[in-house]
């Protein structure tokens, strides 16, 4: 009994880790593009005052830019509600997603595996396409975080049923609660609607092949038809298709899905690797090579990362300043080589990580087990729903790797079930080899998480500032402002997502929201940029920030 308490213990702190780690990036992130049109009346300028204006916000959407009402209810109410509520329920939400990840691959409601439960947080945090755009940004997280929970959470009794494990009756209140959840569930985000609606259907029909069919799976099926109309009959899917489908044939979707589901194939490569290492045979003859050389690489980059990027912004120098000038490449060319070469320390850095990691893994492995896909009936079939899942998309104009984040969800749950299998657990959590997943996991957290918040960090001092200038400029009269491009270019595997101030969507988003006519975002010129390192503390105005003096001192100049 102890040793339960204690598994139980140490699974309540995994979830409480996941929980703050999520809270501090959410706590950290600045609203930005959509959040500022959410955060009004929709399209009328109007700033949310009451419950009333959540509700009206909501409908206008739904006639004039599409059907998820559900999760567009509840970006605009937490929005109206304040940044700090809507993050600690952003954060309570992933943790949500955490817990009924086990509970779907361990098919009951126990809660006594905390390294299934890490594994399911670690991997969600690694494999999720865009984490930093469908988990945290406000926008990106209500449509995509938020559709899974409620979805996850109406699929259990049928998943539980299907398993066997329990038994939930006949009653109305049960059968009435599994129609509201149905309806969310239904209303969700399109492919995953389509996708539950169809694999509770086809659920129900199976139950009723060997059982009587109970109320509760009728009405949620019913639920989720419903909810399915809702979401694809609403005015607004047409006005925004309508927009997006301009000059895009039949190839162009079928081309998304290559490049949609090529994309989340990169994201899962950790599920793959440890999927690989789970069916591999033990080495009996295993040679154990230093990797210190490596190690010592990995410590160069990791130390340059966090230096500014030193050995990228060196490469980039060379290749600019020395290799690209008699070549006269094009300034958009500069830009896309730029973008690439900032980036490329934190993949580089994190493919190395997983590569050891891997390798140690798999040369440590002792345990050989009659493994064989067959025996994993129900992660194959959780694989194969993720690939129609992502299937359901073809008929959408666009398909980014974000609208991948179900399919994910659906190929952890298969992976962790298959992680839970006595033999496949023994080989991987136990022994040395249980120990160097440990350090492993430890190390690309420790990196991925450490960097994701330093950026995140960053970025909120510079938007405040921004904010500020902003707000200043409005109470001035002021109406145009201009900012320098923000510096910080990494984005930590996309745990991060910020747009800067010249992207239409964030521009006029925040102009109407603090009422000013036009931001611009631009290199100064070499005279502002000396003025502004030139600048005294005695000049500046303590309500001002530096930035804004800049721009009193360019009107006057004018």
């Amino acid at each position: 009994m102890q040793g339960k308490f204690s598994r139980q213990t140490n699974s309540v702190l995994v979830l409480l880790i996941i929980f703050l780690v999520m809270f501090a990036l959410n706590h950290l992130m600045p609203l930005h593009r959509d959040d500022f049109d959410y955060s009004m009346i929709w399209k009328t300028g109007e700033h949310l005052n009451s419950p009333a204006d959540v509700f009206e916000s909501t409908y206008i959407h739904y006639f004039e830019h599409g059907g998820r009402a559900f999760t567009v209810f509840c970006l605009i109410l937490f929005l109206w509600l304040g940044k700090f509520i809507f993050d600690v329920a952003n954060a309570l939400m992933f943790v949500a997603l955490i817990i009924l990840v086990y509970w779907h691959a361990r098919r009951d409601f126990k809660f006594d595996e905390p390294k299934i439960l890490a594994a399911a947080g670690i991997l969600a945090w690694l494999c999720i396409p865009h984490f930093g755009e469908v988990a945290i940004w406000k926008s990106g997280s209500t449509v995509y975080l938020w559709s899974a929970v409620p979805v996850a959470i109406f699929l259990l009794p049928y998943n539980f049923t299907l398993a066997g494990t329990r038994n939930f009756g006949d009653s109305n209140f049960f059968a009435a609660a599994m129609l509201i959840l149905g309806i969310i569930a239904g209303c969700s985000v399109e492919n995953l609607a389509v996708t539950v609606t169809l694999l509770s259907i086809a659920i129900s029909f199976y139950v009723s092949r060997k059982n009587f069919l109970p109320l509760w799976m009728v009405a949620g099926n019913l639920g989720n038809i419903f909810g399915l109309i809702i979401l694809l009959a609403a005015p607004g899917n047409f006005v925004r298709y309508d927009v997006q489908s301009i000059d895009k044939g039949i190839l162009i979707h079928i081309g998304n899905q290559f490049a949609g589901n090529g994309e989340m194939l990169i994201y899962i490569l950790p599920v793959i690797l440890i999927l690989i290492c789970a069916f591999s045979r033990a080495n009996r003859f295993s040679e154990k090579k230093s990797d210190a050389k490596l190690f010592v690489f990995v410590g160069i980059l990791i130390l340059s990362y966090f230096c500014d990027n030193a050995l990228a912004r060196a490469f980039k120098y060379f290749f600019t300043e020395i290799i690209f000038p008699p070549f006269d490449v094009s300034t958009k060319f500069l830009e896309r080589f730029d973008n690439f070469i900032m980036k490329s320390e934190e993949v580089v850095i994190y493919a190395l990580i997983l590569w050891i990691i891997f390798k140690r893994v798999k040369s440590s492995i002792s345990i050989n087990g009659n493994l064989r896909f067959k025996d994993f009936h129900y992660s194959v079939f959780l694989f194969g729903v993720a690939i129609f899942n992502n299937l359901v998309m073809i008929g959408a104009p666009t398909f980014p790797a974000r609208a991948t984040f179900s399919s994910v969800v659906m190929i952890l749950i298969g992976a962790l079930a298959i992680l839970r299998n006595s033999t496949v657990h023994e080989k991987l959590f136990e022994g040395q080899t249980g120990k160097i997943i440990k350090r492993g996991a430890a190390v690309i957290l420790s990196f991925t998480i450490i960097s994701a918040l330093f950026i995140t960090a960053n970025l909120r001092t510079e938007n405040d500032k921004r904010i500020e200038i902003i707000k200043n400029a409005a109470e001035r009269k002021i109406y145009f402002v201009k900012f320098p491009p923000l510096e910080i270019k990494n984005r930590a595997l996309r745990h991060v997502f910020f747009s800067d101030f010249d992207g239409a969507i964030t521009r006029e988003g925040l102009c109407e929201f603090y009422g000013i006519e036009n931001i611009r975002v631009k290199e100064l010129t070499n005279n502002e940029r000396r003025y502004f390192e030139n600048l005294q503390a005695e000049e500046i105005n303590t309500n001002l920030s530096d930035w804004y003096k800049l721009e009193i001192w360019r009107k006057n100049k004018k």
